[in-house]
């Protein structure tokens, strides 16, 4: 009598290693997805920092604009002092304060000396900031300094002298 041992062999096994094949497929599959997952958001955690450092280096660098001496304005004028007397009609500044300053000697408080007649130097005219002008005048014969302050409405420049002497 033999007794019938199953076989281990047969169809049921094979079916027990392909689902066991698809269970391990599908565990592999979750991990990777995981994974992504993660990478996914530590790369999107390395975006929003590095837009804040964009955005931080971004109100650094304006600050530092606002103060810088622009070259063409020369002796001291920031660049938000330019943009403030464009705003108010002046299209150059410096250009423009030196030109208006330049058409009225009669700002020159000291009377000339031997004949001659009191003027503003062109290249004595220094613009300091927003508010003041540093001007050197003559008459031929004597020379002097004088701090100006000034104001600027709709283009047109009203003076106010501060101090003055001569040399």
């Amino acid at each position: 009598m033999t007794h019938d041992i199953p076989d281990d062999k047969g169809p049921d096994r094979s079916r027990k290693a392909e689902r066991l094949a698809w269970a391990g497929f599908m565990v592999f599959l979750v991990v990777v997805l995981f994974i992504y997952m993660l990478r996914g958001a530590g790369l999107e955690k390395d975006v929003a920092a590095a837009n804040e450092e964009n955005l931080r280096l971004q109100i650094h660098l304006s600050r530092y604009l606002d103060r810088e001496v622009q070259v063409q304005a020369g002796a001291g004028l920031t660049n938000a002092q330019v943009r403030r007397l464009q705003r108010l009609g002046l299209p150059n500044p410096a250009e423009r304060l030196r030109e208006d300053l330049l058409a009225q000697p009669e700002l020159i408080p000291h009377e000339p000396v031997l004949g001659g007649s009191m003027h503003f130097l062109p290249d004595g005219i220094h613009v300091l900031n927003d508010r003041w002008v540093l001007a050197i005048f003559e008459d031929g014969h004597i020379r002097g300094q004088m701090l100006l302050e000034y104001e600027v409405a709709y283009g047109n420049v009203t003076w106010q002298v501060v101090d003055s002497y001569l040399e």
